[in-house]
């Protein structure tokens, strides 16, 4: 992906799933090989490719918000947030991932600021989020944008019968 283009943010639309699909799947490969055997993290990154159309078709989506990055004609990133899921009166950041190959460039900066000017224009008074605790590029980048652990942890079992550990992450907008 050319880093010389202008970086285009912008709400998705159903004819971005699959590159929507593209760049989680391509994340999850590469951010999470330590955390997952072989066999089991090729068939996760499949689900990653292919699970956003029907997810951006779904009437529950539209209560959320899903921000690209575009730059040139191709999706660099993605952030989907909205309403929490517990129903308690907080926003929360649902998926955050960038293509390996535009890390460290400050794409996923630039559309974190985004959906956050976003979730503060809705009047969250906080933002929360949930990590894989093994996903340390992760939350270095979460921590650098001013979230910090709660102390809250849960397992979450992907279907291999393996639960991985998960880690919640806070950040007040005020």
């Amino acid at each position: 992906m050319r880093v010389d283009l202008p970086l285009l943010v912008r709400e998705a639309t159903a004819a971005d799933a699959e590159s929507v699909g593209e760049v989680h799947a391509e994340a999850w490969r590469v951010a999470h090989r330590d955390l997952f055997e072989g066999h089991w993290l090729s068939s996760l990154v499949e689900q990653r490719r292919t699970m956003w159309t029907g997810r951006l078709t779904a009437r529950a989506h539209a209560r959320n918000t899903l921000l690209v990055a575009e730059r040139g004609d191709r999706v660099a990133a993605f952030v989907h947030f909205g309403p929490h899921t517990d129903g308690v009166p907080d926003g929360e950041i649902f998926d955050l991932y960038a293509h390996p190959t535009v890390w460290g460039r400050g794409v996923a900066r630039t559309l974190m600021d985004k959906a956050w000017e976003m979730l503060l224009d809705a009047r969250y008074r906080r933002v929360r989020l949930w990590t894989m605790a093994g996903a340390n590029r992760a939350r270095h980048f979460y921590t650098s944008f001013g979230f910090v652990e709660t102390g809250r942890r849960r397992e979450h079992d992907f279907g291999d019968g393996r639960p991985v550990l998960e880690v919640e992450y806070l950040r007040r907008t005020r």
